[in-house]
């Protein structure tokens, strides 16, 4: 069992150990889709701020034009001055819209991207714990094939002794004063 049991937790530890590194990869891909949207916010303000101005712009223009309307004695919501208020209108509208959908594409261009990184790191987080267990597995079917311990009675035709008894041979043990056959036997303990 033995055979087994060490194989495979060595293969635990080395699977804990790139479960941790995955961690760390998957914690620094949240953080891209983090500063992604964050990114995207500010691109997406920065065209909401485009559209204020666009607006400003309009009403800007259009107050001119009833000014100028009014001081030539011009009803300024008849005739050629309503229809200049009308294209200034129609101008910043589309203007506007503009800023507007470029606005909606960045948001949703950072939001893909934030998801995108968030995808990775879960399939980081997924192929760690897939290679621990796979890791494990081979590491237990390798331990397996290597069978165990000789049974007492083993292939060789020697039997183990019932405890082991390196002194067996003698009272006062020198490994210096036995021959390497000695030392042998008293191993088997006969």
């Amino acid at each position: 069992m033995a055979q087994v049991a060490v194989p495979v937790g060595m293969a635990a530890i080395s699977g804990a150990a790139g479960i941790q590194g995955a961690k760390a990869e998957a914690r620094g891909l949240g953080a891209q889709a983090t500063q992604t949207r964050m990114q995207a916010r500010s691109e997406a303000l920065k065209y909401k701020q485009q559209g204020v101005a666009v607006l400003d712009n309009m009403l800007r223009t259009m107050a001119t034009q009833r000014a100028a309307a009014g001081a030539g004695n011009i009803d300024a919501y008849s005739g050629s001055a309503a229809f200049m208020r009308v294209m200034t209108q129609k101008a910043g509208a589309g203007e506007y819209y503009t800023t507007r959908e470029g606005q909606t594409i960045v948001t949703r261009q950072g939001e893909l991207q934030a998801m995108e990184y968030e995808r990775q790191a879960s399939a980081v987080m997924k192929a760690a714990r897939n290679q621990a267990i796979v890791g494990m597995l081979q590491a237990g079917a390798t331990g397996a094939m290597m069978g165990g311990a000789p049974s007492p009675t083993g292939g060789l035709g020697l039997s183990a002794p019932a405890t082991y008894q390196p002194l067996a041979m003698s009272t006062t043990y020198n490994p210096l004063q036995q021959t390497s056959s000695q030392q042998f036997m008293s191993l088997l303990g006969d």
